[in-house]
């Protein structure tokens, strides 16, 4: 398809000499399988864009294509051969190391920061967002060619430290200092939940809850933080401590996701002999003023932010974003980056304003790389969630309800499947999984179960399930062709598959539901592209669901292994299922998502 994009682009250069051309895809292969919209050229040439589309069509030829004019668009149209050669020709012939949509390395390099959960605070539902969409936004940049470094910004330092400390003396270092105890005060846990790191959270919350009513424990807190920051030994080896348990935990949940970061050591403690480098080099560039009390500040207003930022509070303790400035200048000298990704939530959006607009102010170098992708929080029917205060929905209760539901249904449909606790597993993360990737990021989310595990509709088993149908036509039919369609070992992001040729006849291939699958198939490269350029996992997660769908009408009204069907016919056909079976596992790999081969 890139040679035939490049043929109409050159063509249409040819006949507007001078005019921007930008090609679009049509909504539907009816209409054509690459459009150019006429609007702009027509008002830059003093033409009528309906007159102009008209005139072109009649004016450019291209093989294996017509040029129809639909108003003010100039549709190219391909022959069903030409496009299932071209499209085909793509997805089977794709070099080793690379796949179908893949780019090859074009120099620049991308910082993606994402997850970034907080020390002694068990994943939360909300915590799937950030992950996840980090996850695929990672996993599309390198598909795409660039040199990417998936960092994990540990919430390992603040205030909340103090809080954590504060509470642990108070109510756990006498009798239950190894938290191996669950403590009397709290109510009964699953046994599953039954970790040091679950009593970790349990004091957390306590501490919040009696500090309501209690705010001299405020200054309790807030005291910790400046031992720890000072470097008493006490609070250093319970930082120490926490921070190993929840460094253990997460691994666990991230080995579940399947998900990897470049480092786990770069959270917010890694800069911590970076603060005053950075206040000293914000003093000198005359950046800080004094605030209240005595704290220390950069005004914005300038440049339209009202809000000030906070570097440094009043008791001399750092705050966040002391630790995201020094993590941006530190980044900039060991990674000399083209782009920074920062996956945080909405509500961190005048943060990351007030951040960009500083190191904007402290070196020009920074304009234009920081991108804050913002998400939509989840939030539950009653309202927001709150880890102070308790009310929260725990991923991995997420992940186990999804499994259970999946396999309780194949307990009841089919009892013989091979693997079946994995594959439950696999469909359980691709609903949960999806389900977030489906939704606008920047949309909050209602939490509700049936929605979030739901397993028919537009969901990742849905998905899964089009991959497996497919798998078991070209078992059925036998010989090589199950073997065409599975991958080798993943390298990244990329799926390695076996070498297999496009068909020597494509007689097979003409009916209108068969160059509809293959039209959708056309557009996966560009979904994948659209990840990259909106900073969101939706349009790929649409462009699967599409996918498999049309898979679904082929299937149907095109029979593969019909005992009348001509050798040519069948063979074209098992070929198109050999593709879309690719398509659809590459697409899901790119998501975090595996596709099982037996449902």
């Amino acid at each position: 398809m890139d040679a035939l994009r490049h043929t109409f682009e050159q063509q249409l250069a040819t006949a507007l000499p001078g005019v921007e051309i930008t090609l679009e895809r049509p909504k539907s292969g009816e209409l054509g399988d690459l459009a150019f919209p006429c609007f702009r050229a027509a008002k830059q040439l003093g033409k009528n864009p309906v007159q102009l589309s008209q005139g072109l069509a009649a004016s450019i030829t291209i093989e294996g294509a017509k040029l129809v004019a639909t108003g003010p668009y100039l549709n190219l149209k391909l022959a069903p051969e030409t496009r299932a050669q071209a499209v085909l020709g793509a997805i089977l012939e794709a070099p080793l190391g690379t796949s179908y949509g893949s780019r090859p390395a074009n120099g620049k390099k991308v910082i993606v920061e994402y997850s970034s959960p907080n020390i002694a605070k068990l994943f939360t539902i909300g915590h799937l967002r950030s992950t996840m969409i980090g996850h695929t936004l990672a996993q599309v940049h390198q598909f795409l060619g660039y040199e990417v470094i998936r960092l994990n910004h540990l919430g390992d330092w603040g205030t909340q430290f103090g809080t954590l400390l504060a509470a642990y003396t108070r109510w756990a270092q006498v009798e239950n200092a190894d938290l191996e105890q669950d403590f009397d005060w709290a109510e009964p846990a699953p046994e599953k939940r039954r970790t040091p790191l679950f009593r970790l959270f349990q004091l957390y919350v306590r501490f919040h809850a009696e500090e309501e009513n209690d705010p001299a424990m405020r200054d309790e807190a807030r005291d910790w933080f400046k031992r720890l920051e000072g470097n008493d030994p006490k609070a250093r080896e319970l930082w120490k401590r926490f921070r190993d348990l929840s460094l253990a935990e997460f691994q666990r949940i991230y080995d579940r996701l399947g998900v990897s970061f470049d480092t786990l050591e770069q959270g917010e403690a890694f800069y911590e002999d970076q603060l005053a480098p950075t206040l000293k080099r914000l003093t000198e560039a005359g950046l800080l003023v004094e605030g209240n009390n005595g704290a220390r500040i950069i005004n914005l207003e300038d440049v339209g932010i009202t809000t000030p930022c906070l570097v440094q509070k009043a008791d001399g303790t750092s705050i966040y974003a002391t630790r995201d400035l020094a993590a941006a200048l530190y980044r900039k000298q060991a990674y000399g980056f083209d782009r920074c990704l920062y996956v945080v939530g909405t509500d961190q959006v005048l943060h990351f304003q007030q951040i960009f607009a500083v190191l904007d102010k402290l070196d020009p170098w920074f304009k234009g790389r920081m991108l804050h992708t913002p998400f939509g929080m989840v939030k539950l029917p009653e309202g927001k969630m709150s880890t102070r205060k308790g009310n929260v929905i725990f991923l991995e209760d997420v992940l186990d309800e999804a499994r259970e539901r999946v396999a309780a249904i194949i307990a009841e449909k089919n009892p013989d499947l091979k693997d079946k606790e994995a594959v439950a597993e696999m469909l359980g993360m691709g609903a949960v999984v999806f389900f977030d990737a489906m939704n606008d990021r920047v949309k909050p989310i209602t939490f509700t179960w049936d929605r979030v595990i739901a397993l028919d509709g537009d969901t990742g088993p849905y998905v899964q399930y089009a991959h497996a149908r497919i798998m078991s036509v070209l078992r059925k039919a036998g010989g090589d062709w199950a073997a065409k369609a599975q991958a080798g070992a993943a390298i990244g992001p990329f799926l390695p598959f076996a070498d297999a040729a496009a068909p020597a006849n494509f007689d097979g291939l003409a009916a209108p539901e068969t160059q509809a699958l293959l039209f959708e198939l056309a557009g996966l490269p560009g979904a994948i592209a659209a990840v990259a350029e909106g900073c969101m996992a939706t349009p790929l997660a649409r462009q699967l669901v599409t996918l498999a769908r049309s898979f679904s009408g082929f299937y149907t009204n095109c029979p593969i292994l019909a005992p009348e069907n001509a050798p040519e016919v069948r063979d074209a056909r098992l070929i198109l299922c050999v593709a879309t079976a690719r398509a659809l596992r590459q697409g899901l790999h790119l998501m975090g998502i595996q596709a099982p081969e037996e449902m």
